[in-house]
């Protein structure tokens, strides 16, 4: 496990344990993690209660650091142009996802989906989806977007869209179906594809 030199012990058993759950291992093992950590297992013992308490931990980080990205890239976007907000929105989901692997990867198993659902980090989940959900009525209210769009539809289309273009991304079948040379251009394209017919005015 490679770790920054300056990172605490406290997020170095964090790491450990997303390693495992990338791996899909249905709960991170803590003893494991904290010898990797190099941290007493007493001492990480202290942090977290047992394994669900540092699955729940690792899962909560990971999505305190996804939404933070997804943030900073959608107020990047010009401040009276909610849809390229919303472009960026999108686009920045999925690079969270590519240029982070191991948090990619595990908040797509279905043991974390299963935690975000149950456990209190819904509320960054929720918090995402409202964020996006506020952007597309005002594009609608202000009329940069069709006055009828079914934003519950499209907000689920695009919520299918990619999380498919991550797993597929995590299983490599982008290098088969896509653009072998740079998947991530070609995903980019498809996303963008998408974009422009929901959120076209005709």
């Amino acid at each position: 496990m490679e770790t920054a030199p300056d990172m605490r012990p406290y997020d170095r058993v964090l790491q450990s344990a997303a390693e495992q759950m990338a791996a899909a291992a249905p709960q991170p093992d803590l003893a494991r993690a904290a010898e990797d950590a190099e941290v007493p297992l007493e001492e990480a013992q202290a942090w977290f209660a047992d394994a669900y308490a540092l699955s729940a931990a690792v899962i909560e980080q990971q999505m305190v650091l996804l939404t933070d990205h997804l943030v900073r890239r959608a107020s990047a976007a010009p401040q009276d142009d909610v849809v390229a907000q919303l472009r960026e929105l999108s686009h920045a989901y999925v690079e969270w996802f590519f240029d982070n692997p191991v948090g990619g990867r595990l908040l797509v198993t279905p043991p974390a989906m299963a935690t975000v659902s149950e456990h209190e980090v819904s509320r960054f989940s929720t918090a995402i989806y409202d964020l996006a959900r506020a952007m597309m009525e005002r594009a609608r209210d202000t009329g940069m977007i069709r006055a009828d769009i079914d934003i519950a539809e499209v907000m689920l289309t695009m919520r299918t869209l990619t999380l498919g273009i991550v797993v597929l991304q995590d299983m490599d079948h982008t290098r088969l179906w896509g653009n072998p040379g740079d998947p991530r251009a070609a995903l980019t394209r498809m996303m963008n594809s998408y974009f422009d017919m929901a959120m076209s005015k005709a």
